[in-house]
This record gives structure tokens, C-alpha cells and sequence, in this order.
């Protein structure tokens, strides 16, 4: 069952391993996910992530996303660079009737992802993982220290 907020925006949770991806860079996104999307939304925008993975976002995060970056000063190098990987890399996906997202090659080899993928749903986004780059990931997390650093809770 899908969960969004009031005004719409999808709300992604969950984590969904060993998601097959077919020779063409085919990966089915799990129903739980795809029904998060706004009403209508029938593709997605995946780009190259944090971490070393990709982020999938619907066309009006990736708005958000995208007036974001663009609100940062260009005089700054750090700057340019973010947004030249972000919205450089940045592609259009739309989903076929199985579900399925065919993510560019280019993505998926910046990613390190090649047969297999871990999904997650981070509220307003999915990251797309290779599983050996996310168990670490995961793995090295210390919750409670985050927390407490981020003097959240």
C-alpha cells in the first residue's frame, strides 16, 4: 500500500534486494514503489547519487531538486561541479506496463550495478544500489550516533 503526504508528493520507504536488471538495463521497480508515484506519474528521473548510487526521483521532486541547484551560486567551483553531475548525468525514464525502467548503461556502470540491484526507499526518492556497495553502507551506520550528531530525536 502507497503512502503520500497531503500535498501529493510521494512518500518512498522500504528496501527491496536482489531486484533483477535484464541485458538491456531493464529493472522491474516493485509495485510498493510505483505506487507511491503521484497519480499519473508514469516516469522517473535517475541520476547519479551520494554514496555511489543512483537516486530515482518523480519529475516533480526532480523540480524541486532542480530549482535547488539552480539557486546556488555558479561563481563557486564546488557548485558547478554538483550540478554538472547531477543534472548532466540526470535521464528521463518512463516505465512500461510490466513496471519496468530501463536505466541507462552509462548509470548503471557509474553505479557499479550489473545483474542485480538493491532498491530503497528514502521518503521523497529511491536510491538504487549495487547489494555489496549497500550492505556496506548500511553496515558501517551507526543509528544512534547519527542521531545523537544530528541532534535528531
Amino acid at each position: 500500500q502507497a503512502f503520500r503526504m497531503p500535498d501529493n508528493r510521494p512518500q518512498f520507504f522500504g528496501e527491496f534486494e536482489n531486484v533483477p536488471i535484464d541485458a538491456k538495463g531493464r529493472l522491474i521497480v516493485p509495485a510498493t514503489l510505483r505506487n507511491a508515484l503521484p497519480n499519473g506519474v508514469t516516469s522517473i528521473i535517475v541520476t547519479e547519487w551520494f554514496d555511489g548510487c543512483l537516486s530515482a526521483i518523480d519529475p516533480e521532486g526532480w523540480r524541486r531538486l532542480f530549482d535547488q541547484l539552480r539557486g546556488l551560486s555558479i561563481s563557486q567551483v564546488q557548485t558547478r561541479q554538483l550540478v554538472r553531475k547531477m543534472a548532466g548525468r540526470a535521464a528521463e525514464i518512463k516505465l512500461d506496463r510490466q513496471g519496468r525502467a530501463l536505466i541507462p548503461k552509462k548509470l548503471l556502470n557509474l553505479a557499479n550495478i550489473t545483474d542485480h540491484a538493491t532498491l530503497t526507499g528514502v521518503v521523497e526518492r529511491i536510491e538504487i544500489w549495487n547489494p555489496d556497495r549497500y550492505n556496506d553502507a548500511q553496515n558501517n551506520i551507526d543509528l544512534e550516533s547519527v542521531a545523537e550528531e544530528l541532534e535528531w530525536f
